[in-house]
């Protein structure tokens, strides 16, 4: 990559992951405020806070993922490169799939021309020496 390349695709970057912190902050004041106003006007009744904030959070997690990926979730316990190595995985196993169905016509062609031999085998036999 050129310099200019790194440096737009950096630049990129860092907006999505400011974009994200923008969200987040939105979030956390806009759940805060609604769960201020709902314990105190509507004699604790939650409920309403709960959904949306799920909701909402369900969108935010999206975003996260989009933004940064699975690099920092080694601190759950997630494997942050199970995507390569299942990719890994994937391709041997298509590719002992292909060996398998290669090895199975090889053994089909080699059926189908022992058969070929046996049956010209059995066509050469003079018929003259069945009725002695």
């Amino acid at each position: 990559m050129k310099d200019e390349e790194i440096y737009k695709e950096a630049n990129k970057r860092v907006k999505a992951k400011k974009g994200f912190f923008y969200h987040f902050i939105a979030y956390a004041f806009v759940i805060g405020m609604l769960y201020t106003l709902m314990y105190f006007e509507n004699n604790g009744e939650i409920l309403p806070v709960l959904i949306v904030g799920l909701s909402w959070g369900i969108g935010l997690a999206i975003h996260y993922f989009q933004t940064f990926g699975t690099e920092h979730l080694e601190i759950l316990g997630i494997n942050p490169n199970w995507e390569e190595e299942e990719l890994e995985k994937e391709i041997e196993r298509l590719e002992r799939k292909r060996e398998l169905k290669e090895q199975i016509r090889e053994e089909k062609k080699f059926l189908n021309d022992n058969e070929g031999l046996e049956l010209k085998e059995i066509e050469k036999r003079p018929l003259e020496d069945d009725f002695d």
